[in-house]
């Protein structure tokens, strides 16, 4: 059943004019990168938003131009003629990104930054190089916003398309923080572990651009 609805839709696509199928793909895309290009002049929601899934548009509309042209054409020519394209998609999705002026974007990221290795983290005191008493605690009011945040932060990241192995770490690393969080006050030595994982955090927010 696969195989005859392929069959129909070869037919179908080989049964329009060469010619018309490339002006109808060609067209379709510049269409769609004047309409983007439109909007992110005239409004700011577009010119904030991200500008990747053009990006995929332009790979596929690239793999679509290399069909078309094996239809008709030699290998090397549909090759080249794939390229031109793909290239050319490039240098129009580098000139979307050029209208991605976020005032406060960079600003916006390094407060977020700021606000999480900000959180104060116990130092030794000098009474802790006595044995007879005992190691204070870091404070639970001092920590506890500091955290929410941080699991908040956690939260987005997790929401984006992350690889295999930065998911995990970061479900790690939320667990940490969750029992961080339910434990309250916590020792110099938690706290240190606290600050590692802030750290790695800081990565994975630079990594995916949050």
């Amino acid at each position: 059943m696969c195989s005859t609805i392929a069959d129909k839709i070869y037919s179908f696509i080989t049964g329009i004019p060469f010619n018309t199928l490339v002006i109808g793909v060609w067209a379709s895309y510049l269409g769609i990168f004047i309409l983007s290009l439109a909007c992110c002049i005239f409004s700011k929601k577009a010119r904030a938003a991200s500008k990747r899934p053009y990006l995929a548009l332009t790979n596929a509309y690239a793999g679509v131009c290399l069909a078309l042209f094996l239809m008709e054409r030699e290998l090397s020519q549909a090759v080249i003629t794939a390229v031109l394209f793909w290239v050319a998609g490039y240098i129009s999705y580098g000139a979307l990104c050029a209208f991605d002026s976020r005032p406060g974007h960079a600003g916006q990221r390094v407060v977020q930054q700021t606000a999480v290795t900000a959180i104060p983290v116990a130092q030794p005191s000098a009474r802790q190089a006595r044995p007879e008493q005992p190691a204070p605690n870091a404070p639970a009011a001092k920590t506890s916003v500091r955290l929410e945040h941080a699991v908040a932060v956690t939260d987005k990241l997790l929401s984006k398309n992350l690889s295999k192995t930065d998911r995990q770490e970061l479900e790690k690393l939320k667990n940490t923080l969750a029992v961080l969080q339910i434990k309250g006050s916590l020792t110099p030595t938690e706290a240190e572990i606290l600050n590692e994982n802030f750290n790695a955090l800081l990565k994975l927010m630079a990594k995916y651009n949050v």
